[in-house]
Formats: structure tokens, sequence, C-alpha cells
């Protein structure tokens, strides 16, 4: 079995930390670039991720740059959405063996925890993290352009190239005014 790229063991990071580059060509994260895609095309991505050792965390300091197919939401067409993010997470070591000892309860997060996880195990997981900071940089709202129209509701005319055919609908309760003559 291929040994998973994305995962690194916590003893193989040395004092001085230990830097990790990521290209496409790995199977686990051009799945990961592969997901955010929503049309076809190429798709490019590389990631870079610094592990630093200290004594009760890992700090996995990173960046990405992905490009990816995309349909804009506003007007279906077909765009190519570049991603480029950098990141910190703090990886704070906890004592348990098992994952489902870690503490799954309720606990009130502050602002400073929510770029700290735990991390359990011997195993720092690249591919969690990437994935997570994926998909937070990814728009909400993916749009080829601010100022896209859209597609008109009515005629179905594409707005930014063509002007809406629709008759303006005028609500039957004005159609007293139609008669009134102003001088």
């Amino acid at each position: 079995m291929a040994r998973d790229l994305l995962k690194v063991r916590i003893d193989e990071i040395p004092d001085a930390g230990l830097d990790v580059s990521i290209e496409k060509a790995d199977e686990r994260f051009a799945a990961l670039v592969a997901g955010l895609a929503q049309g076809p095309g190429e798709q490019t991505g590389k990631a870079q991720v610094r592990l630093e050792l200290w004594p009760k965390r890992i700090d996995a300091i990173g960046s990405f740059a992905v490009t990816v197919p995309q349909v804009c939401v506003r007007c279906l067409e077909p765009f190519v959405m570049h991603l480029e993010h950098q990141f910190t997470q703090y990886l704070m070591r906890t004592s348990a063996d098992d994952p489902e000892e870690a503490g799954d309860g309720e606990i009130e997060l502050s602002l400073r925890d929510l770029d700290r996880s735990s991390l359990v195990g011997d195993e720092v997981d690249l591919g969690g993290i990437l994935q997570e900071e994926l998909l937070l940089a990814t728009p909400t709202k993916l749009v080829c352009k601010e100022e896209c129209k859209g597609i008109c509701g009515g005629c179905g005319a594409e707005l930014n190239s063509e002007p809406c055919t629709c008759e303006p609908e005028i609500d039957p309760r004005w159609d007293a005014l139609k008669a009134l003559k102003l001088d």
C-alpha cells in the first residue's frame, strides 16, 4: 500500500521544523481540488505547509493556490476560479490516545480558539487541514465577475450580453389611472 503523503508522523518532524510541498500529482490533494470544481476543465493546485514542533502543540503554517472551473450562479456561464490563501492552524496535543476519548462534549469557543484543533495520535493529517482551509477560502456565491447581471427570470435573456425583452407588468389595480387626463 502506498504511503499517504499528506500524513506526517510527529516523530519525523525535526526540531527545526518541516517544510512540505504538495502538488496536484498527490492523489488526495488532487481529489480535494477536484471536489471544488463545478464544471469540466483543467484543475491545478499546489500547497506549501510548514510544520513547527512545540511542546504542547504543532503549528501548521501554509498557503495554497488552486485554479478550478466553476459555473456562475447568476448567469450560468463557465469561468475559472483562482484561489490563493494563507493559513495558520495550531494543533493542540491531547492526552487521549483514542480520538473517541478526545472529548466531543459541548464547549464554548472564544475567538482565539477558531484556529485551534485537537491533535490526537501520532500523525498530522495535512489533508484534513487543507480540506478545511479550501472550503473556508471558497466564496459562498461563485460569480464570474462581481458586476454580473445574471439571467432574466421572465424571458431568460442573459443580461450581460443582451437586453431583457419582457413587457413590464403593471398591477391591474393601477388601471383606473390610465383613464385619468391631466391638463
